[in-house]
């Protein structure tokens, strides 16, 4: 948790140079929900929790704030993603861009199919799409329609 302010700075610096807010208070818990997400490795609302600094004195309150994060009607998520993908890529000084297709398995009932750049072994997600579908292997057809209907 020390290192929790210094990663604060570096990512409210980024998100709030890079991407426009209607709002600055969006941004706080934003920054805060990358923060625990980096420190914990998991995505938990809880286990985010304790690694913020703030004047909440329950974590249930913290947990509470960024579950209001998450259903704010005023955050576009996808325009705020975009914004972060199109930088990262246009500063890239590679001379070829790796892409990939990435598929998970979610429930054993949905597919998250993933177009990712790699990037030092990673796969950044640039576009996703969830599939009702019992497997991971995918058809391709089924990537171009939409999700209802598209069955093995």
């Amino acid at each position: 948790m020390e290192n929790t302010p210094r990663l604060y700075d570096t990512l409210q610096a980024l998100l709030g140079q890079h991407c426009r807010w209607r709002d600055q208070r969006h941004l706080y818990p934003l920054v805060w929900m990358v923060v625990g997400l980096v420190a914990s490795g998991q995505i938990s609302l809880t286990a985010w929790s304790d690694y913020v600094q703030s004047r909440a004195v329950y974590a249930q309150s913290t947990q509470r704030r960024f579950s209001r994060w998450l259903q704010n009607e005023r955050v576009h998520e996808h325009s705020l993603y975009a914004r972060l993908i199109g930088y990262a890529l246009s500063v890239w000084q590679q001379e070829r861009i790796v892409l990939a297709l990435d598929t998970t398995r979610l429930c054993e009932q949905y597919c998250i199919t993933r177009i990712v750049v790699v990037y030092r072994g990673r796969g950044i997600p640039v576009i996703w799409k969830v599939l009702e579908h019992s497997s991971s292997t995918v058809a391709y057809a089924c990537h171009l329609r939409s999700a209802v209907g598209c069955r093995r």
